[in-house]
């Protein structure tokens, strides 16, 4: 999986990303290209020639950074009139992705955080193809170059041409990068927050994921959209774990702005599952990891860390799809929270006593978490109640990075997991590595089958 680009995909008819189409089928969309004339914009620019110097390399590409984004294509004539006007296949220049990347990191500031290549052969000629160089949006534009010896400007593509940014407009780029940062924050609160009602808490534990880019994206639902949700509920459902050793049939729902998937659609409130895939690449995922004991007895339901940590890696993995595939990009903001099952007061009580298992013994490594599923729990369950509904935890990370490398994912989930449990003494993972490796040894016995096949099938570390 690798950067989108939703509208550049669809004006080359295009059903899949253009990292992740065969060269055969790019070819064909670019020959299709040439025939429709499709216009240059803003996001996509036809170039007869491969640059001749590396500060033409730089410009060009913090230009379409600065313009939010797009794809250089070069091998394909636009005619003087702005279109793809004809085939102007040439060979490949030596080392051109280390070339590209070498201007960019060299003559751009700040650097231009993802730009990817790609060479596609001609079919009829393999000394010949075309090249694209592909510019994602950036959380930290604008961009300056160095052009030439004296010259340190903001160029931006607008529509077919390459300008430059006045001071005044420098001046409005700067002030939009900071209000966006603020808001992402209070993105992921509103998020988490929206979704919180639709959880049956009266008698399970869940563990919830939100994720907010930095740089939204812009799924459309048009006269498809039963097949869309219908997708994404295939999708969800083949890729959610098991839960209590059986999986929940997931139903989808198209709202606001965002496509609810749920394990209880006849339900006012989830059971099991419940997921909001927000169309601009924003989503919450959770997941009910244990559930009350009808024992009054032992009123004590166990929640392993292991459990927590496999299912937080998952939901947020879904997540991280689904950011992608909405054309989402830049950073992204992640948070994560367990939520008990005791009403409000009850909840007001427990957060203020100590941290302490059942035994009276701190929390440590290689206990089950022991969550209290009673509703009203007595004085002396109070004393044992394990905290849980504190803040949530959040971290940042780049979005293409984790999407593209799953150690980078792993990384990114453990620092999420340990800022999540920090109020519980938890300083280490059971499941996740420092070294971003998913440790055999954490996963429960019976989770091993089914997380060996997930984590070989997505290329992650399994030790």
């Amino acid at each position: 999986m690798s950067m989108r680009f939703l509208r550049v995909e669809q004006v080359l008819t295009l059903a899949t990303g253009l990292f992740d189409s065969p060269d055969e089928e790019l070819w064909r969309a670019f020959a299709t290209a040439i025939d429709a004339e499709v216009p240059e914009a803003d996001d996509l620019d036809f170039k007869r020639e491969w640059w001749s110097r590396s500060e033409e390399i730089a410009k060009d590409c913090a230009a379409v950074a600065n313009a939010g984004g797009g794809v250089i294509i070069i091998g394909i004539d636009d005619g003087g009139r702005d279109v793809a006007a004809g085939w102007a296949a040439f060979e490949k220049p030596q080392s051109f992705d280390e070339r590209v990347q070498q201007a960019t990191a060299s003559s751009t500031a700040p650097k231009l955080p993802v730009v990817r290549t790609r060479w596609v052969p001609n079919p009829e000629n393999d000394d010949t193809g075309v090249a694209i160089v592909a510019v994602s949006r950036s959380p930290q534009a604008p961009h300056a170059v160095v052009y030439g010896r004296e010259r340190f400007g903001y160029p931006v593509r607008r529509s077919s041409t390459t300008d430059w940014l006045s001071e005044s407009e420098v001046a409005d780029r700067y002030r939009s990068r900071f209000d966006m940062a603020r808001s992402d924050h209070d993105r992921a609160e509103e998020v988490h927050d929206a979704a919180r009602p639709a959880l049956d808490r009266a008698s399970a534990v869940w563990v919830t994921v939100a994720l907010v880019p930095s740089l939204r994206g812009n799924l459309t639902l048009s006269e498809d959209e039963e097949q869309t949700a219908e997708r994404l509920t295939n999708y969800w459902q083949h890729e959610m774990p098991l839960q209590q050793d059986f999986t929940s049939n997931l139903n989808s729902r198209v709202r606001r702005k965002r496509i609810v998937l749920s394990s209880d659609w006849r339900r006012v409130v989830s059971q099991y599952q419940h997921h909001e895939l927000w169309l601009d690449g924003s989503g919450f995922a959770s997941a009910a990891i244990a559930h009350g004991i009808n024992d009054a007895a032992r009123p004590w339901s166990g929640v392993n860390h292991s459990d927590i940590e496999f299912y937080v890696l998952r939901l947020t993995d879904l997540l991280v799809k689904h950011a992608v595939r909405a054309g989402a990009s830049g950073d992204i903001v992640l948070t994560a929270q367990l939520l008990p099952a005791w009403d409000g007061d009850s909840l007001n009580e427990v957060v203020t006593t100590p941290d302490y298992t059942r035994t009276g013994q701190p929390t440590r490594i290689g206990i089950p978490l022991l969550i209290n599923q009673v509703p009203t729990p007595s004085d002396d369950e109070y004393a044992h109640a394990r905290r849980i509904d504190g803040e949530p935890g959040q971290v940042t990370a780049p979005l293409l990075d984790i999407a593209d490398t799953p150690r980078e994912l792993v990384l990114a989930v453990r620092r999420l997991l340990l800022d999540t449990l920090a109020e519980d003494g938890v300083t280490t993972g059971r499941l996740l590595t420092e070294n971003g490796a998913i440790d055999r040894m954490g996963v429960l016995s019976r989770r091993l089958a089914e997380t060996r096949d997930w984590a070989a099938r997505r290329g992650f570390e399994f030790i």
